[in-house]
């Protein structure tokens, strides 16, 4: 069976958006986006809930062509490569490639699905 990785970003307090709802607070240096891009590179499924998986989103469309950063690329192409399973009473459907959304009910058969495949 494969490894289960809980991975945030927060501020000190706990919070992971700002006062306004933003998230550019938390915008990693070039070293920290390495760092993360090598600790999920191997991940074959990722587990949100509705509001981190609209925030993750974007690297469904972000620009990756030569003109960003390495970085940044990179993590693009890590992100489109896993399958995403969205949490939600609220979001019938996830728009994005490799994605589904999944109820508390199959929790459990998504997760085990997700963990099997990343041995």
């Amino acid at each position: 069976m494969g490894k289960l990785i809980y991975s945030t970003i927060a501020s000190l307090d706990g919070y992971v958006a700002d006062a306004d709802g933003g998230f550019d607070w938390a915008a990693p240096d070039e070293e920290v986006h390495s760092f993360v891009n090598e600790l999920e590179r191997p991940i074959g499924t990722y587990l949100y809930g509705r509001r981190m998986y609209e925030v993750m989103i974007a690297w469904e469309t972000m620009p990756a062509g030569a003109d960003q950063p390495r970085v940044m690329r990179e993590y693009a192409a890590v992100w489109r490569a896993a399958d995403k399973v969205v949490y939600s009473r609220t979001l019938r459907d996830a728009p994005s490639a490799r994605s589904s959304s999944a109820s508390s009910s199959r929790s459990s058969s998504a997760v085990a699905r997700g963990t099997s495949r990343a041995a």
